[in-house]
């Protein structure tokens, strides 16, 4: 499972399919994690390993991210 590609076509897919792509929107692509069958929050491996593909897109200012409320570091919204 290679969840930095999931989220990344994910997130060009919701892009296409929006009005940004045909006008000058400054709208935000928003992805909610928990549609993703790969956001598994069961296991806590396949969670850990999305979080830190999450994280990594982050430090990279390719995405953002938030915690679900009173779950921080536990899922993501």
């Amino acid at each position: 499972m290679d969840c930095k590609n999931i989220i990344l076509n994910e997130l060009l897919n919701k892009y296409e399919v929006s009005k940004s792509l045909v006008s000058n929107s400054n709208r935000k692509i928003i992805l909610k994690v928990d549609k993703l069958k790969e956001y598994n929050i069961e296991d806590y491996e396949a969670k850990k390993l999305f979080h830190d593909v999450v994280f990594d897109l982050e430090k990279k200012q390719i995405v953002f991210y938030s915690w679900k409320p009173y779950e921080k570091r536990q899922l993501i919204r």
